[in-house]
């Protein structure tokens, strides 16, 4: 790759689970790095440019793009479906405000390429998550509030290339990311960092909701960047997924954690099934042969590698994790 050597580029969320992998890819490559976040400024050292503010303010958005020629958009607000209930408005609001903020001013600012990260949760409920089938139905109701500030976002860049024939703004939709980085809080964590915690912390057996028939679709962080990168140095216009192209069983995901966390601590671990509690969907999982075709991209991690690499760096770092900001923690 050579357009992004020598840039100037803004990570929003760059101190978050897909940022931190990204940003030290753009190092490598010879660009000029700066990230915006509500974070502590994460493991980058004297690399990076370091800007601590809130993107929903017009002015601060103004600042981070002072001097920039590319945008990564990676910051959200995050939450579980409980979450996302008890604070929906601020849960949809703010996630639309900072799109909105961050999108004007780089709009405004005549950024060379700017790439936004959306969800596949934008999706209407389907077994497999295709492209074609993206602004074809609402997303599914466990999803409708976050599902909707993405979708929205994502109709700011269509309606950017309507009204002002911008080509530059891109869109990448990754599916359930985990690796390095991830938020491990058992409160909030997904599944794989949920129950990676909760068997450093001692639980055995292990108790996990459903009956483990579930399907989904789990994908790498360090991938979903190496694809980021790709689509901006291609100036790839079409909206794509970022899944790992290899659908699990809840159960598969399940066995393979305790197996790699028992390679660590050397211990016996039971893993009970409660099917008296929800799994969720039965089917659920996404599509990457748009990527494969465009861009000749496919994930470089297994399932069986992402999570062997997840829980040792977690078994290294669990006591230096980055204290991450959350403004559904506080009182609104």
């Amino acid at each position: 790759m050579t357009f992004l050597a020598g840039k100037s580029v803004l990570v929003t969320g760059g101190t978050g689970l897909i940022g931190i992998p990204l940003v030290g890819k753009l190092v490598e490559m010879g660009a000029r790095v700066r990230v915006a976040s509500l974070d502590q400024e994460g493991p980058f050292g004297g690399r990076i440019e370091f800007m601590k503010g809130d993107l929903c303010e017009k002015s601060f958005c103004e600042a981070a793009l002072k001097d920039i020629d590319v945008v990564f958009h990676l910051a959200g607000i995050k939450g579980g479906i409980g979450v996302s209930h008890s604070k929906a408005s601020t849960f949809l609001v703010r996630n639309i405000l900072m799109n909105i903020q961050v999108m004007e001013a780089a709009r405004r600012a005549g950024i060379e390429r700017f790439l936004y990260a959306s969800s596949i949760c934008i999706y209407p409920p389907a077994r497999v998550f295709e492209e074609k089938n993206a602004f074809s139905g609402f997303p599914h109701p466990s999803d409708k509030f976050g599902g909707m500030a993405k979708l929205i976002g994502e109709m700011q860049i269509e309606a950017y290339r309507l009204q002002y024939h911008l080509d530059n703004f891109l869109t990448v939709r990754p599916a359930n990311t985990y690796g390095p980085f991830d938020n491990f809080d058992p409160r909030s964590a997904l599944i794989i960092p949920a129950l990676i915690h909760r068997l450093f912390a001692g639980e055995n057996p292990l108790t996990v909701w459903g009956d483990g028939t579930a399907v989904r679709d789990f994908v790498y962080a360090e991938d979903v960047a190496d694809l980021m990168l790709l689509m901006v140095e291609r100036n790839e216009r079409t909206a794509l997924n970022a899944g790992s192209g290899e659908p699990a069983t809840i159960r598969t995901v399940a066995e393979t954690v305790v197996r790699c966390v028992r390679e660590i601590l050397g211990t016996d671990i039971t893993l009970k099934w409660d099917a008296s509690k929800p799994s969720g969907e039965q089917y659920r999982t996404t599509s990457i042969e748009e990527a494969r075709t465009r861009l000749g991209w496919s994930p470089r991690y297994d399932l069986e590698q992402g999570i062997r690499e997840t829980v040792r760096w977690y078994h290294e770092n669990r006591t230096m994790l980055i204290d991450r900001y959350s403004i559904l923690s506080e009182e609104q």
